[in-house]
């Protein structure tokens, strides 16, 4: 479409005009109209393929992140299975654990009054003064030639350690 310049003059504006000051906005607005772009059909279908091209790209972006995060959920998915299915065998091993070690104390705490006795009978008990236990606990018990009052006290001394 081709765009053609309104030419009005003054004389014709004022057959229609009364006013000078109405004359003169009516020859602003024509010189405004004619500076005007003119828009063609061409520009809107370039704008449009634009357009649709940008919601093209912005669609495939959508359709890799979603992608992308579909396998990172599989995969979260899988890992937050595998530590629930450990879980049961977790708790059996620590129960297991636990019973053994119970155990295993409490055995400890039985013996802990049979060793104190067997020790205050073993201090308690006489040393044959011989030459052969003399000569067996020489180095080994440096005290085994030493009074029983003296004994006592070590052995008590080593209890008490």
């Amino acid at each position: 479409m081709a765009f053609t310049k309104l030419n009005l003059t003054r004389d014709q504006l004022s057959s229609f005009l009364t006013d000078q000051q109405q004359i003169k906005q009516f020859e602003l607005l024509f010189q405004a109209v004619d500076t005007l772009q003119v828009i063609v059909g061409t520009d809107f279908e370039y704008q449009a393929d634009t357009a649709s091209a940008s919601a093209n790209s912005a669609l495939d972006q959508i359709a890799s992140l979603s992608q992308k995060t579909a396998v990172e959920d599989a995969v979260l998915n899988a890992k937050i299975q595998q530590a629930l299915d450990a879980i049961p065998v977790l708790g059996q091993d620590t129960a297991i654990n636990n019973a053994v070690l119970n155990a295993k104390v409490q055995l400890s705490l039985d013996a802990i009054p049979r060793l104190a006795q067997s020790l205050e009978l073993l201090a308690l008990a006489p040393i044959r003064n011989n030459i052969e236990l003399e000569h067996d606990v020489v180095g080994i018990l440096p005290y085994a030639n030493q009074t029983q009052r003296v004994r006592s006290n070590q052995v008590l001394t080593w209890l008490s350690m």
